[in-house]
């Protein structure tokens, strides 16, 4: 009897064994694959359903509409990566752009010297609440009230006619400014080969350290960002140039991976977020490190709202309400940082901001109800986040690791 037995207790032991690892596997790995085949089947049922989706000019719109999303979403993995949240980002944007149109606008000074300010009033801000937090008052809770004190303060910062209009002035050339192609495809061709240097060096670092190595590990990755860097300035350089807004969220996703992935800065970022204690244990100044992320943060709501402002050639007191904060958190989380902070990356910014845009520019263009929108984006989200806990938990069964 024991002998029939054992393997019938034993098949699901192994069996769960082997979903663990996978699940395992699936933690420590890219998670930003599934992700690409989530926005490959979005991007196929809208095309089935419009052939104009997946069109340059559509295509077009679609990256500009994701544009200030992605990089107030940036802000929000950086704090997402040490175990906080932020709820008040989308209003600070709206704020720092009046701080900055005001400044140019309606003072006449410098667009350098009201950006500097605007950045500078979004990083002041979020420096205060960083304290609160650092304090022991939950990021939650702080960035809550910091929400509506903010949409207060978007009242003082305007004029009594509560609106500045940015049309016609240098404001406005932030968004409307295109990068002719020949330089589009320049940048790219730059962009590819310093890609390319870098991992030959990563290549030739193995190689010095005994550890195997491919020169495919070169060629692939490289070949791959060509692909992606010369189709995308192929495809966005059809109307009238790159259009300058995509190169400010290039530039930022090129400085956050730097800083993420080459220095001590990341490692530190990573390991508050993975576990607090350990961190401290380990002599890493967690508290500077989450002051550090909210500066970020700050720095990015800020760009973030100027560049939303100049896109709708004004500022008023709706800048930065709507759905803004919800869509930046998604993004992050939908590309696949974790809400228990210590995974993701910065490119989840821009992959979960553009799968977010994808179901809001597919429904747009089919003339579907907004209730599908919000239907669709709420299940991906949840789906995501679901994911995450799986993940985390390394388990598919509640309660269980």
């Amino acid at each position: 009897m024991s002998i029939s037995t054992s393997p019938a207790v034993g098949a699901p032991a192994a069996s769960r064994t082997r979903v663990s690892r996978a699940i395992e596997a699936a933690a420590r790995g890219h998670r930003s694959i599934p992700v690409l085949v989530v926005l490959a089947i979005i991007w196929v049922a809208f095309y089935s359903q419009s052939s104009a989706y997946l069109s340059f000019q559509n295509l077009t719109n679609l990256t500009l509409q994701i544009v200030t999303t992605a990089i107030l979403a940036l802000g929000v993995v950086f704090v997402l990566l040490v175990g906080e949240i932020d709820l008040s980002s989308a209003v600070l944007s709206g704020v720092c752009a009046a701080v900055a149109a005001g400044l140019t606008v309606n003072s006449g000074l410098p667009l350098p010297v009201g950006i500097a300010a605007a950045i500078g009033a979004g990083m002041a801000i979020t420096f205060v609440e960083a304290q609160v937090i650092m304090f022991g008052v939950p990021s939650l809770i702080v960035t809550l009230g910091g929400m509506v004190i903010l949409q207060g303060l978007i009242l003082v910062v305007l004029p009594p006619e509560f609106t500045i209009s940015v049309a016609g002035t240098p404001f406005a050339k932030i968004a409307s400014t295109a990068i002719p192609a020949g330089t589009s495809y320049a940048l790219a061709a730059a962009a590819t080969v310093a890609f390319a240097a870098y991992r030959l060096f990563q290549y030739r670092e193995r190689l010095s350290t005994g550890s195997l190595a491919s020169l495919a590990t070169v060629f692939v990755p490289t070949a791959l960002v060509a692909a992606v860097l010369f189709g995308g300035v192929f495809t966005l350089t059809r109307q009238r140039g790159l259009p300058m807004p995509v190169l400010i969220v290039a530039v930022m996703l090129l400085i956050a991976w730097y800083f993420t992935t080459q220095t001590r800065y990341g490692i530190h970022l990573y390991a508050v977020g993975g576990d607090r204690e350990a961190a401290q244990r380990a002599g890493i100044p967690v508290r500077r490190m989450v002051l550090y992320s909210f500066l970020v943060l700050g720095a990015c709501a800020a760009i973030a709202g100027m560049v939303d402002a100049s896109r709708q050639l004004g500022v008023s007191v709706t800048s930065g309400s709507g759905p803004l904060m919800l869509n930046a958190i998604a993004a992050a989380v939908v590309g696949g940082t974790s809400l228990f902070g210590g995974r993701g990356s910065i490119w989840s910014a821009v992959l979960g901001a553009l799968v977010i845009g994808s179901i809001s520019n597919g429904v747009q263009l089919l003339g579907l109800s907004t209730e599908v929108q919000y239907f669709a984006t709420g299940s991906v989200l949840i789906v995501a986040v679901a994911v995450d806990v799986v993940l985390t938990r390394g388990s598919l069964l509640p309660g269980r690791r």
